[in-house]
């Protein structure tokens, strides 16, 4: 069978050139690149693998895992994924193109959504590097999902990668009651990317490799019988579904606006690496409300990066990990180490039956008053009206009120419902959840802020305005 190597061009450094040799078919060389970028398809000669896996968590609390260095001369993650490309280009059929120039009809808009998948894209290119895989791979998720963590409806596909639950589970992501690993980054982009390798070793050309993880290895292997012909030509005359043969026209697209973003009038946006998201392994599970706050973060983003887990709780026999970037993940680890590890998890939330002081609820449950200030979005030196309601450690909640359950309901209410009545126990979050809404949406909809004080009774709008 054809196989195809990494496109590998030659780069400056320093006073010489490091060039790669690529031993497979023959391919058109692209046309050039900016000015700024090294002609040819610019990659380095080598590429620094990531960390073969992530540290485990001790008894001393989480592990945050460092980033992989790349060399020096690797100026961006697009020079990596650059590095990296190993399938034929813009020119392998026409469809190849005529994908790239839908894609980028808004540039501007394309631009912007490779700025907002930029968290996950690193992730997966991490992921990529440590299997050695190729680079146009980082767009499979661009192109099953835009790169967003879809919620999954039914035993449909769900995630990033687009997973069904038989898939999912054979490559060894847990889906149970309030986790769902085909929302988890790490663990579906390292099932894909296993999956991926596992393909390639079964049909040693990339291209089928992207065919098989679209209409499955089977279908493939069945149509492949007995042919020897891997031409473009005589791989588009596979009798495979339209569906598969379009999805490898538009992955090849993708990379092709990667290789050449001045052909199509994009420009790639700035990433540093720091958008990166970064496993941080727990001991033990923390309530993700105040895992949040903990981080300082925006909640609507922590919930995307975060989306495996279901509800409030990180549930038992799940992994207790969070995803963060820098420095959220070091305001985090900061913060979470000032906290009892008999508090992480457990908290409720209590509607007070008097007026109190941060301090005096602070002290009742074992933390320091500014953490369960940063925890309840308000300042250390603040007091609570009777009748608020407050997340405190359960074992000090009954002290002072009412505790009451968070509500969560996994599916929206029936009906053109467009305002909701908050309940004792109700969050912004809950309720984001619960009407299939982010939580930026909820609150610009109501002109509130993120750290709004809730009230029973209040009317919140969950539709948008007509």
């Amino acid at each position: 069978m054809v196989r195809w190597c990494f496109r590998r061009s030659a780069l400056a450094l320093g006073a010489g050139l490091l060039l790669a040799a690529c031993a497979s078919a023959p391919r058109k060389a692209a046309p050039a690149l900016p000015a700024d970028l090294p002609a040819g398809a610019p990659a380095p000669a080598t590429v620094a693998p990531a960390p073969t896996d992530f540290p485990q968590p001790t008894a001393a609390g989480p592990v945050a895992s460092q980033p992989p260095v790349a060399p020096e001369s690797l100026v961006s993650p697009w020079d990596r994924l650059r590095a990296r490309l190993a399938m034929p280009g813009c020119d392998y059929n026409p469809a190849v193109q005529r994908w790239a120039r839908l894609y980028t009809q808004g540039p501007q808009r394309f631009s912007a959504n490779l700025k907002r998948a930029a968290p996950f894209l690193l992730l997966v290119l991490d992921e990529l590097e440590r299997r050695d895989l190729p680079g146009e791979f980082a767009f499979l998720p661009y192109l099953e999902s835009t790169y967003e963590p879809i919620p999954a409806q039914g035993n449909n596909a769900a995630g990033m990668w687009q997973f069904v639950p038989g898939t999912a589970r054979a490559a060894g992501m847990q889906i149970q009651p309030g986790y769902d690993g085909r929302l988890d980054a790490l663990a579906s982009t390292r099932g894909a990317v296993d999956l991926l390798a596992r393909y390639q070793e079964e049909f040693g050309d990339w291209r089928l490799v992207d065919m098989a993880f679209n209409a499955g290895e089977f279908g493939v292997k069945q149509m492949l019988r007995g042919q020897s012909d891997l031409s473009a030509e005589a791989l588009g005359r596979l009798r495979l579904s339209p569906i598969t043969h379009e999805h490898l026209a538009k992955l090849l697209a993708l990379s092709c606006i990667l290789s050449e973003p001045e052909r199509y009038h994009v420009e790639l946006p700035q990433l540093d690496g720091s958008e990166r998201l970064l496993p941080v392994e727990l001991e033990r599970p923390i309530d993700l409300r105040v895992a949040q706050r903990l981080a300082g973060i925006d909640g609507e983003e922590f919930q995307r990066w975060n989306a495996a887990y279901r509800g409030t709780q990180m549930p038992s026999g799940a992994p207790s990990r969070l995803l963060l970037p820098e420095p959220a993940r070091t305001r985090f680890l900061e913060r979470y180490a000032q906290m009892p590890p008999e508090q992480w998890h457990d908290w409720s939330v209590v509607r007070l039956d008097a007026p109190r002081s941060v301090d005096e609820l602070a002290q009742a449950g074992g933390v320091e008053s500014n953490l369960l200030g940063v925890v309840n979005g308000v300042d250390g030196d603040r007091a609570f009206a009777g009748g608020a309601s407050v997340l405190l450690p359960s074992h000090a909640a009954a002290s002072f009120g009412t505790p009451v359950r968070p509500a969560t309901v996994p599916a929206p209410p029936a009906g053109d419902v467009r305002t909701h009545t908050v309940q004792p126990g109700d969050t912004l979050w809950d309720i984001a959840r619960r009407y299939r809404l982010t939580l930026s949406q909820l609150l610009r909809w109501n002109g509130l802020g993120e750290r709004a004080t809730l009230s029973p009774g209040q009317r919140l709008r969950v539709a948008a305005p007509d």
